[in-house]
């Protein structure tokens, strides 16, 4: 067995969601507030459109970030696919864009998701069958017909996709209102004409310990085609989440998942979140907002959040770590019968799992199991079924 690992596997969904934090106050009952940033990467002064490379752990360690107007700000992901985390000790001023939308695909690949999204499924091609879209609310692979059940899914998260009478193939809602953990958009299924599947809108987080003031858009997105030929699966937006002492501003954020220009409907929405404590000058455009909430959960990044590891492969063993989904492929003659062991840490509870393998393409699999956290760390074995001589995603979340 071949196994190519990221350095590990999807750091659990968790759909029930959890309260990590609350306003902390001085002993004079003034409120005081850290980022969390150790200030190291100076201040982000962003004047024309600039894509940077995201540090492996995802983080950017700011003084100050300012995004100029006209100016825009994109990412590319890291080898662990973690979200963005933009933090600053000083004030957050996005008169710009900061984009963390997903893409569309190419002849062979599903479009990629943004920073902590999921790709969208492979287009049928060399006699191979359409994939389905990868991530929690995936959209699964399908024909290039319209109406029908049998059309290739759109992906859901916040909300349900929903097209063209398709409804068989599309994902399901998952993730918590509070975006914690921070998890990003699904990607939508490929069909069966050659069009690949819609990445899902990325994963981002801006903290800051001073003030954060949008009067420009901060996007989370899937790809959003004016013209196309063919119908596919879209993908689902992503996670935007704004957390500091003042949040102000008029401007937009955008969460919409990608749809088509003739009926507006596709990919369900992503999450939006906004964690402040003064909301007198809150005038955002959160789109849509039957998706966003507001609230006063004021910690950036939770030190002891509950996560789930794929720390086995068949004989392989994985190091536990944070990030990425394991890839692996079985050649020929391989007894397809396998197993996958799954840790869980910091639940307290029993954990109800899900093991989903993706094959590149074709239909993925599902495989339910619970795991007994009362102790922790504590693991289950998972028996899979595997197929042979094709490269597959594995991913563990809780249900």
């Amino acid at each position: 067995m071949h196994t190519t690992n990221r350095n590990h596997t999807l750091s659990s969904v968790l759909l029930a969601g959890l309260l990590v934090g609350a306003s902390q106050f001085t002993t004079c009952g003034q409120f005081t507030f850290d980022s969390g940033s150790t200030g190291t990467n100076g201040a982000l002064n962003i004047t024309n459109d600039t894509t940077l490379e995201l540090p492996p752990h995802g983080q950017i360690h700011c003084t100050t970030i300012t995004v100029a107007l006209n100016a825009t700000l994109k990412f590319t992901p890291n080898a662990l696919n973690t979200p963005v985390h933009l933090l600053a000790r000083g004030d957050v001023v996005i008169n710009g864009t900061i984009d963390v939308s997903g893409s569309a695909g190419s002849a062979v690949l599903g479009g990629a998701g943004g920073p902590g999204g999921f790709a969208g499924g492979n287009p049928a091609s060399g006699g191979l069958p359409p994939g389905d879209g990868k991530g929690p609310g995936a959209g699964r692979g399908g024909a290039d017909s319209v109406p029908g059940s049998g059309g290739a899914g759109y992906a859901s998260y916040g909300s349900t996709g929903e097209g063209w009478s398709v409804t068989t193939n599309n994902g399901s809602t998952y993730g918590s209102p509070l975006l914690t953990p921070l998890t990003g958009g699904s990607g939508g299924g490929g069909n069966s004409a050659g069009v690949a599947g819609a990445g899902g809108g990325g994963a981002l987080l801006v903290a800051s310990t001073t003030g954060i003031t949008v009067n420009g858009t901060v996007l989370a997105g899937s790809y959003n085609p004016f013209n196309y030929s063919g119908f596919f699966g879209f993908g689902s937006g992503g996670a935007i989440r704004l957390v500091a002492p003042v949040v102000s501003g008029a401007g937009l954020v955008d969460v919409r998942g990608g749809y088509d220009i003739f009926t507006y409907k596709g990919g369900g929405a992503g999450r939006i979140r906004i964690d402040c404590i003064d909301r007198r000058s809150l005038a955002l455009n959160l789109t849509p907002s039957s998706v966003a909430s507001i609230g006063a959960n004021m910690i950036a990044i939770p030190t002891s959040a509950p996560r789930l590891d794929i720390i086995q492969l068949g004989t392989n063993n994985i190091p536990v770590a944070t990030g990425s989904p394991v890839f692996f492929m079985l050649p020929l003659g391989s007894d397809t019968n396998q197993i996958v062991t799954v840790q869980a840490a910091d639940f307290g509870r029993l954990v109800p799992i899900r093991v989903v393998l993706t094959p590149e393409n074709g239909s993925k699999s599902y495989y339910d199991a619970s795991i007994d956290n009362a102790a922790s760390p504590a693991s289950v074995t998972v028996p899979v079924v595997v197929p042979v001589n094709v490269q597959v995603h594995v991913t563990a979340w809780t249900r």
